[in-house]
């Protein structure tokens, strides 16, 4: 048999000689070493260009392409996991220039996603009160995002970081100029601009909201935000404030049914002719019941609310009688002949409350 080493005969029942192995993990282990001194000496800028200077020992030591590979991926697990150190910021200087499948194979450590987050969030923590994330490390984020996977792991904790902002400036209720100008600040420089994990934060929903209030409140005319394919006519002077999405509408209704009836006795008096007495239709008695409207959005504007639903609806913000919120929805009635309320389910109320209490002040 050959050895699967150097390929010469290792005789008859073995497939490799000692030697050779001894040389080959060897090899490997010196390989191993040099690439970790590389790193933390920040001496390692490029695969292609460390390879070839390892190329020597890769041949004398019987260390295939695959075997180098494999190292650098240990290399790779050992940096990210803390067992050594290197520079962030030339790190993807040697990332871009690995091949393609590597690539995919170090991003794809579960180290890998976890080191980038513990490295922002611990700088964007540290940093003090109005000190803003610098362009060094805007520029790295907007790099280390470019994989999807990592970018996933990155804006959740962004995300999270940016809702506790939020809601601190929501403490007294309305935002102002220089808070404002904070958020979008740090929205942009973490480049979480236009990703879903924004658009899907309720504190940022928030904010918006609050934003809108806050341009109610100094009787300016909103217009940040824009609706697309709305399909109602509003009057003069009337805007949309926000949308709400996917809401369940309902209407009170008032039914009739009759209780304590009786059926009564039929008796056959002669072929095909049949008497019937003692039937009662009993006493008629009321009951409410919630009519059903549809799905659809609920839209609030500077003078009314709107239901587009299977059915519509229209309440002007001035004849609203009471209403009553809950945490996914809220009850309004409107003054009319016969008030009715009206069910709304499938959003926080507060944005419509604080609303209706600044038009009718």
């Amino acid at each position: 048999m050959k050895c699967k080493y150097c390929h010469k005969s290792a005789g008859l029942f073995s497939s490799k000689h000692k030697e050779c192995e001894l040389k080959y993990l060897e090899s490997l282990s010196e390989i191993k070493s040099r690439l970790v001194n590389k790193f933390e000496n920040i001496e390692i800028f490029n695969y292609g260009n460390v390879k070839q200077e390892f190329s020597l020992l890769m041949q004398t030591g019987y260390v295939s392409d695959t075997d180098f590979d494999d190292i650098v991926l240990e290399v790779m697990e050992m940096l990210f996991s803390g067992r050594c150190k290197m520079d962030a910021f030339l790190f993807p200087l040697f990332l871009v220039s690995v091949p393609l499948e590597l690539k995919h194979a170090i991003v794809s450590l579960c180290v890998y996603k976890k080191y980038w987050c513990d490295f922002f969030e611990d700088y964007i923590r540290k940093l003090g009160v109005g000190e803003k994330i610098n362009d060094e490390y805007s520029a790295l984020l907007t790099i280390i995002k470019q994989d999807e996977m990592v970018a996933e792991c990155l804006n959740a904790m962004l995300v999270s970081i940016l809702d506790e902002k939020i809601y601190k400036c929501l403490e007294d209720s309305i935002i102002n100029d220089e808070e404002e100008d904070e958020i979008s600040c740090f929205v942009e420089m973490s480049t979480l601009s236009h990703t879903r994990a924004l658009y899907s934060s309720v504190a940022y929903q928030k904010l918006a909201q609050s934003l809108v209030l806050r341009d109610v409140q100094e009787g300016k005319c909103v217009k940040r935000i824009k609706i697309y394919d709305l399909h109602l006519l509003l009057g003069k002077q009337e805007n949309v404030l926000w949308v709400f999405k996917d809401v369940k509408g309902y209407i009170e209704k008032t039914g009739h049914r009759y209780i304590g009836g009786r059926n009564g006795v039929s008796m056959k008096v002669c072929k095909g002719i049949y008497y019937h007495w003692g039937a009662n239709r009993g006493q008629s008695v009321l009951y409410q019941y919630q009519d059903f409207l549809g799905g659809g959005d609920f839209i609030v504007t500077n003078k009314n609310l709107y239901f587009l639903g299977v059915k519509q609806v229209k309440l002007s913000i001035s004849k609203i009688l009471s209403y009553e919120p809950y945490s996914d929805g809220i009850v309004l009635v409107k003054d009319g002949t016969n008030p009715r309320p009206y069910t709304f389910i499938g959003f926080d109320p507060w944005f419509v409350v604080n609303v209706m209490h600044l038009l009718v002040e």
